[in-house]
């Protein structure tokens, strides 16, 4: 077939290097957040002279914070795992 013409496909898919830079980045900055909230919240309990209620919130918080991060490097591999 003289007359068909075919159309060649872009050598990189901008759309999905776009996609990946959005997802790192907006995960880098949450991991970086959630941990220092973390350990900001771990320095507040560590002070012997603060209310109680103070440093459960702090043990609240942290353990919330820990459990982001954790939550963030789960569905990430499972990402990874299912594309």
């Amino acid at each position: 077939m003289a007359g068909t013409v075919t159309v060649s496909t872009p050598l990189i898919d901008w759309h999905a290097l776009w996609q990946v830079l959005y997802i790192s980045a907006g995960t880098s900055l949450g991991l970086v957040l959630l941990f220092t909230i973390g350990v900001y919240a771990l320095s507040a309990f560590q002070h012997k002279d603060t209310v109680v209620l103070y440093r459960g919130a702090s043990v609240l918080v942290a353990s919330l914070s820990a459990a982001g991060v954790l939550a963030m490097v789960v569905w990430g591999f499972y990402y990874i795992v299912n594309k």
